[in-house]
């Protein structure tokens, strides 16, 4: 049985491309469309790909505290806007808003335009 190179080819690229797509996903699968405010202090910064994230300390209503996963693009996008990982810094008090997560988990991704200093 004679196994042409060119007829492996396309089964090969989608399966290698498909592994790409499967990893990345759409925010909506994180976050509604619903738009919520935090304040918070800055406890820990991942500044890697895919996605930045902080963590916040966020108190609550109730006077406890939670942390707050907010997630922002990646380090090519975050670098065109002028962000750096010097920009947020652990200790940092902030507010931000953004679209809320999904199933009350404390969530937000970032809408970087709306960025306040409290310090």
């Amino acid at each position: 049985m004679k196994i042409r190179l060119g007829s492996l080819a396309l089964p090969l690229a989608l399966a290698l491309l498909s592994s790409a797509a499967v990893g990345h996903h759409a925010y909506d699968a994180n976050y509604t469309r619903d738009v919520g405010s935090i304040e918070g202090v800055v406890i820990d910064v991942f500044w890697a790909n895919p996605h930045v994230q902080y963590y916040l300390e966020v108190t609550g209503d109730e006077g406890t505290n939670k942390v707050w996963i907010v997630e922002s693009d990646n380090l090519n996008v975050m670098g065109r806007d002028g962000w750096t990982s010097e920009t947020l810094q652990v200790g940092d008090r902030i507010r931000v808003s953004g679209r809320l997560g999904r199933d009350g988990r404390p969530r937000l991704a970032l809408d970087r335009d709306s960025l306040e200093r409290l310090d």
